[in-house]
């Protein structure tokens, strides 16, 4: 083992391979491995290696009357083991009317819950595997309640810092047929509103976007993507393949990536059909995969679904439910029948994430699931910090108490 490790570059080759949380306690050995693994060669050789996800952040909550209900449900569910999962409310999560909005690279990006008294809200970054977060107070700029996560693991700039950037996308005040762009820098420390607009009448999903290759994807609900280059704050509207999506399956899409490119996901009728983009710059969408989904029907014989019959999110609907929730690697993750699964194509194979509890699927808003792969690049970057206590207490800034106008009598 002695002759092994003396080797520099062997045990870089050997100790890449193991996980972000395997080599944080693997830095206690003694001062050699921990100068190796803090080196930031190291780190940029473990965070290429470090693509394949370990799991799934789930999050599902609901939305009644204009205001989000904090947490239903928000676990972890493993995909390589047979391990289960847990519960995330009891591991740090910043509160229990938190929302999250965003995960790239191990960072989760999250914001408070909506009310209609409040009218800017808490924005915050959290790295699980640490348990550091940092509470952004937007000022100066407008934001909505739709963010995206883009993490630099080397720094976006000549400086070898790890760094990460929040983009706030919403509508501008005055006009409803175009979108605004509001960026915050962890290297600056400040928001400031971007000079791009992108013109596009389509409302967004909520729980429909993604971000890689320094590019965000934004699904809208009328069959566009609004793209976002945030370095050179560019953005554009690229229209999605398929037949035109019907008003009561708004759910029934999804993005992910794969190898490099943007998927898109649709299912209709009884086909679930994955398309990739083969070239942003000029859209070209080629179909990848097809799938019949009757064989997901049986799950609606399956043992434990009277539980979902008796529930009131049931509310009497005997249709079949499938909704694609997220694309990565070839792999389809969705809810059937209020059931966490999988779809492999390399494989063929599919699994039931079912570990005792269903995911409500028959509300507006759709759960989130992003794919959770933890690296060692996350750590050390500047402001995120592990006593967090006064940011918990940040509620937002209120909106303005206005004169109530006098009303007519009710009759």
């Amino acid at each position: 083992m002695e002759v092994v490790f003396s080797n520099e570059d062997l045990a870089t080759e050997i100790l890449s391979r193991l996980s972000a949380k395997d080599l944080l306690r693997f830095k206690c050995v003694c001062k050699r491995w921990k100068s190796l693994i803090s080196d930031p060669l190291f780190v940029s050789i473990h965070h290429r290696r470090s693509r394949r996800i370990s799991g799934l952040l789930v999050h599902s909550y609901t939305e009644h009357g204009g205001n989000t209900s904090g947490l239903e449900s928000f676990f972890y569910a493993f995909i390589n083991f047979e391990r289960g999962m847990f519960d995330l409310t009891r591991e740090g999560f910043p509160h229990s009317t938190s929302v999250m909005t965003a995960l790239c690279d191990g960072l989760v990006c999250y914001r408070s819950r909506r009310t209609r008294d409040l009218e800017v809200p808490e924005i915050g970054v959290w790295n699980p595997m640490t348990q550091e977060r940092i509470t952004l107070r937007p000022t100066n700029c407008h934001v909505g309640y739709i963010f995206g996560l883009a993490f630099y693991p080397v720094g976006s700039s000549s400086k070898m810092i790890p760094s990460f950037k929040v983009v706030s996308i919403q509508r501008p005040v005055l006009d409803q047929n175009s979108y605004s762009f509001v960026i915050y820098s962890s290297q600056t420390g400040k928001w400031k509103t971007s000079l791009e607009i992108c013109y596009c009448k389509d409302e967004l999903h909520q729980n429909k976007h993604i971000y890689f290759n320094g590019r965000f994807y934004w699904l809208t609900k009328n069959q566009h993507v609004i793209t976002f280059e945030v370095e050179k704050e560019l953005s554009g509207v690229i229209t999605v393949p398929g037949p035109m999506v019907r008003k009561q399956g708004l759910r029934k899409v999804c993005l992910g990536e794969t190898d490099g490119y943007l998927h898109y996901v649709c299912v209709d009728m009884s086909e679930l059909r994955v398309w990739i983009l083969t070239n942003p710059c000029q859209p070209n969408w080629v179909l990848k995969h097809q799938l019949n989904v009757d064989q997901f029907r049986e799950e609606s014989s399956d043992q434990h679904l009277h539980r979902v019959r008796n529930s009131h999110e049931y509310r009497g609907r005997d249709h079949f439910a499938l909704d694609p929730l997220t694309f990565h690697d070839d792999v389809v993750y969705m809810v059937v029948q209020g059931r966490l699964c999988s779809y492999d194509f390399k494989t063929a194979s599919r699994r039931s994430f079912f570990y005792g509890s269903y995911i409500r699927h028959y509300e507006r808003l759709p759960p989130i699931v992003c794919p959770y792969s933890p690296t060692l690049a996350t750590i050390g970057i500047p402001g995120l910090k592990r006593d967090c206590s006064a940011s918990i207490t940040y509620q937002g800034r209120p909106r303005k108490k206005l004169k109530e106008p006098l009303r007519s009598p009710q009759f």
